[in-house]
């Protein structure tokens, strides 16, 4: 199908740069959700079409890549198509473009559908997957390594967070992007802004009024892992990144 394959173009706006004029990761990631989202409805998979069928999409991992910088009023051009998974798994790509065409960044993403009764995965209904491509290549190697939390007691810092309704997705449930600003939170600016690869991992649900720390680990000078818990003491996320 030519409609696998999805481009649009953004100009920066100043709600999405940091205190630098930078764009932040977090509008990055908005915009892979956009984009992905819109390509979707073009294949007649998206959010809509699955809550039809008391399914949704679930995002379990991004592996995200940023090589370059983009600045407030840039004009940048995001590019995905959706790859050939597994029946349990699904594989959505991104490349970010600079406004010369060249790619300053990308991501694999890894998606699961998820039952809305039960909260459970299920198998990807076989017209999704009918439609993904198997002739372009990944941006990047998949990986099927697990990320492993680390003591409470390796934290270099920590944060707690009370979740909001304004963290809530269609889903009910907190917004991929919000881990990613909580991870953040728990490092400098300066590291911030030396990330090339964050690999992140979603492994449960969390909802309005969760109480949540987010923690980070120095592993040495380039290399750093976060978690996310919960008031329970449930791991809900980790991730992995690699600074400059």
């Amino acid at each position: 199908m030519e409609n696998t394959f999805h481009t649009e173009q953004f100009t920066i706006r100043a709600n999405e740069v940091d205190i630098t004029g930078s764009l932040s990761l977090a509008a990055i990631c908005n915009y892979f959700q956009e984009v992905a989202g819109n390509n979707a409805k073009d294949l007649n998979f998206d959010i809509t079409d699955m809550h039809e069928q008391n399914l949704t999409w679930v995002l379990h991992r991004m592996d995200i890549h940023i090589f370059g910088k983009a600045n407030w009023r840039d004009c940048i051009t995001v590019e995905t198509w959706p790859a050939a998974g597994d029946t349990i798994r699904a594989y959505r790509n991104y490349r970010l473009l600079d406004e010369e065409g060249d790619e300053f960044g990308h991501c694999l993403s890894y998606w699961m559908v998820m039952n809305l009764e039960t909260r459970r995965p299920t198998r990807i209904p076989q017209e999704v997957l009918d439609t993904r491509l198997t002739d372009r290549p990944h941006v990047t190697e998949v990986k099927s390594n697990r990320i492993r939390p680390f003591d409470d007691a390796e934290a270099s810092n920590s944060k707690t967070i009370i979740v909001r309704r304004a963290d809530l997705d269609m889903n009910n449930h907190v917004n991929n992007v919000r881990y990613l600003e909580w991870m953040l939170e728990t490092i400098t600016l300066d590291e911030v802004q030396k990330l090339t690869n964050i690999d992140l991992i979603y492994m449960m649900e969390t909802f309005v009024d969760d109480k949540l720390t987010a923690s980070c680990k120095h592993i040495d000078a380039l290399h750093l892992q976060f978690k996310i818990t919960n008031q329970n003491g449930k791991v809900i996320a980790v991730a992995e990144a690699t600074l400059s």
